[in-house]
């Protein structure tokens, strides 16, 4: 649970960030839909994961969101929905994960609820997003991608220890 705090205090940045393209009404409209349904899911996860349990790297992941938010605009609105639909797609993966985790154990049917629905929500973030991208990928844009899922693998796998 750890690390969904930490994502979701990210992803509440990601959008930060990307609020920051006043150039571009198309990017504000998506990132201005979807952190509200983030900041509702980082609200949960305060709720869920108490102060001392949280990862301790958590203005990291604020600077880091917002980067990543802001950067991925810069190269206009495509390169931030294919960066919208990396970290969905790697959140979609993480909550299923757990989800089946705790398919084998009794007496978290409450959470398991909890963290469906946050799941399908990033879902439609990430179907949002791809409804934004047309045609074939680019090299440049499949490397953007590879890097956003990396960079997400490895910040679950630190937010997990730290």
């Amino acid at each position: 649970m750890r690390s969904n705090h930490a994502g979701e205090t990210g992803a509440v940045w990601i959008y930060r960030g990307a609020l920051l393209a006043l150039w571009s009404p198309k990017i504000r409209r998506m990132a201005k839909n979807h952190i509200q349904s983030e900041k509702r899911h980082l609200v949960v996860m305060d709720q869920l994961v108490p102060v001392e349990s949280r990862c301790r790297l958590l203005m990291i992941w604020k600077i880091l969101g917002a980067g990543l938010g802001f950067l991925s605009t810069l190269f206009g609105y495509k390169t931030f929905c294919s960066t919208i639909s990396a970290v969905e797609s790697f959140v979609e993966e993480h909550y299923n994960e757990q989800i089946e985790f705790l398919n084998d154990h009794e007496g978290y049917s409450d959470l398991q609820l909890v963290l469906k629905r946050c799941c399908a929500e990033e879902v439609h973030h990430r179907n949002d997003a791809e409804s934004g991208l047309s045609g074939q990928r680019g090299i440049l844009d499949k490397i953007w991608v590879s890097l956003v899922e990396n960079g997400s693998v490895a910040a679950v796998s630190i937010a997990k220890i730290i």
